[in-house]
């Protein structure tokens, strides 16, 4: 039964979101000083909510 719901939820063909983009950064060359650079640059402020008026 185990197998049978894992194959369901997991099947073998999936696609894995992390190695696809870490695939796709190594073949741009994107290095870990280009993700600290994005970080960097990043606005952290909590977002306002939606006003409705």
């Amino acid at each position: 039964m185990r197998a049978i719901l894992k194959g369901a939820v997991r099947p073998e063909g999936r696609l894995r979101l992390g190695s696809a983009l870490s695939e796709m950064s190594r073949k741009i060359g994107l290095s870990n000083a280009d993700v600290e650079a994005l970080e960097n640059g990043r606005d952290v402020r909590a977002a306002a909510p939606m006003r409705f008026e």
